[in-house]
């Protein structure tokens, strides 16, 4: 039976690596690979048991993400589950700037709590940790630990989520400030068509896609009077109107290149290196601004404009109608919508 499993029932056969046989009555699962074989920890259970797939995942999230000389961490524990949580569905469609960020936190607690059985984590442990972290931090820290220990709760390693009573208030912010009229002007007055600073700053300012969505537009991007992509940190779909004065600029950009932007050597940004591009062509110009802040009087314009929120949802890639709201308060709707663009 190597290389299959059960799972609710049904057999799998495509587990890759997954050796699992049975021996006088009793079963046995290894992790094969490169002429190499690694025992599961979970002999004697059967291949249906969920615990057999959680280990799985574990042995081979370790082999896809570790150094061939790291130690394989002991089954049941933390740093186990978080080996198991990414190899799995829901971490592979995170964003890779969310895995990223999220990985560097699990990190932390691995170094500190990596050997701990998962069955002695209470909500009161966590409870505490998060406490102590306070503000954005534990923000940031609850949404990294919280699909872990779901994942292995789903795979019957845990019979309950140890964070389902945690709770985390979210800091009150206003977030990234709109970037205002004058602000806009200046950048314009002193970065001249035919940059590539103004080409970042108006297609920010015309488009709202947010930097690491903008570092990857090109014409392959155009699909007739709109301009359609996904955003890579929600999949969320966005199209947004193509206006005259995105037209105009879109029409002076080579169509063989493989993105709008591009840097001094002819290659697409990073999206920490156009952030870092941008910041530095603002402070150059003499203004505080961020491109989540062009990306706020995007949303400014189309409200003014009497796009309805839905509508403005579907052209920022935005998940909720609160989220449109939070960004388009507060604003000068009125002298923006007269410098922005003239569509009619």
């Amino acid at each position: 039976m190597a290389g299959e499993t059960i799972l609710g029932g049904k057999l799998m056969k495509n587990l890759a690596y997954l050796r699992s046989r049975q021996r006088r009555g009793r079963w046995f699962h290894y992790y094969r690979r490169a002429g190499q074989e690694v025992s599961l920890g979970v002999h004697g259970l059967h291949p249906d048991d969920p615990r057999v797939f959680a280990a799985y995942c574990a042995a081979h999230a370790h082999y896809e993400h570790q150094p061939a000389e790291a130690t394989r961490p002991s089954s049941g524990t933390f740093a186990w589950a978080v080996e198991s949580y990414k190899a799995s569905r829901g971490w592979s469609e995170l964003a890779e700037s969310s895995q990223k960020s999220r990985s560097a936190i699990l990190r932390q607690y691995i170094e500190i709590q990596g050997d701990r059985p998962l069955s002695t984590i209470s909500s009161k442990d966590i409870d505490g940790a998060l406490y102590s972290k306070g503000g954005h931090a534990a923000v940031n820290h609850y949404k990294s630990l919280k699909p872990v220990f779901e994942h292995v709760k789903r795979l019957g390693i845990i019979s309950k989520n140890p964070m389902e009573t945690v709770k985390v208030a979210r800091p009150k912010t206003r977030g990234h400030r709109t970037t205002t009229i004058e602000e806009i002007e200046q950048f314009q007055d002193f970065w001249k068509p035919g940059t590539t600073e103004r080409l970042v700053f108006d297609l920010a300012l015309f488009t709202g896609a947010a930097r690491v969505d903008l570092a990857r537009l090109g014409h392959h991007n155009v699909a007739g009077d709109v301009l359609r992509f996904r955003r890579q940190k929600s999949d969320a779909l966005s199209e947004v109107p193509i206006t005259n004065e995105l037209r105009q600029l879109i029409e002076r950009l080579p169509t063989t290149d493989p993105a709008f932007i591009l840097t001094s050597r002819g290659k697409p940004f990073t999206q920490a290196g156009l952030g870092n591009f941008f910041q530095r062509a603002a402070s150059q110009a003499g203004i505080e601004a961020r491109l989540h802040g062009l990306r706020k009087a995007f949303c400014v314009y189309w409200a003014e404009k009497g796009a309805s929120s839905r509508t403005m949802m579907a052209m920022a890639g935005h998940m909720t109608l609160s989220e449109v709201e939070r960004y388009t308060r507060d604003a000068n709707n009125t002298r923006l919508v007269k410098l922005l663009i003239n569509d009619t």
